[in-house]
């Protein structure tokens, strides 16, 4: 009886297509897709930032690390606006 090499070779395309199959999925399944972290793990490195998040430095050629804006709390703004009216 003679060996069918074909068999193994096909096993090997249907455990490529299954992982590739797997890395598309999990790569929509996430939210910002695979992304590179930077700014210390504060930012994410992407083509164009959010509009909630500002350019802190280049990532590579062609992308930007884009940090989420921090807003400041209701308390110190509602301070501020009172000294601003005061003054006036």
């Amino acid at each position: 009886m003679l060996l069918d090499h074909s068999s193994s070779c096909s096993g090997y395309i249907k455990i490529l297509f299954l992982a590739v199959a797997v890395f598309v999925v999990l790569d929509q399944a996430s939210p910002d897709g695979w992304t590179r972290k930077c700014g210390y793990g504060a930012g994410n490195c992407r083509k164009h930032c959010k509009e909630s998040e500002k350019k802190k430095e280049k990532c590579g050629l062609r992308k930007f690390c884009c940090i989420p804006i921090k807003h400041k709390p209701s308390k110190l703004v509602k301070k501020e606006e009172a000294s601003k009216l005061s003054m006036n």
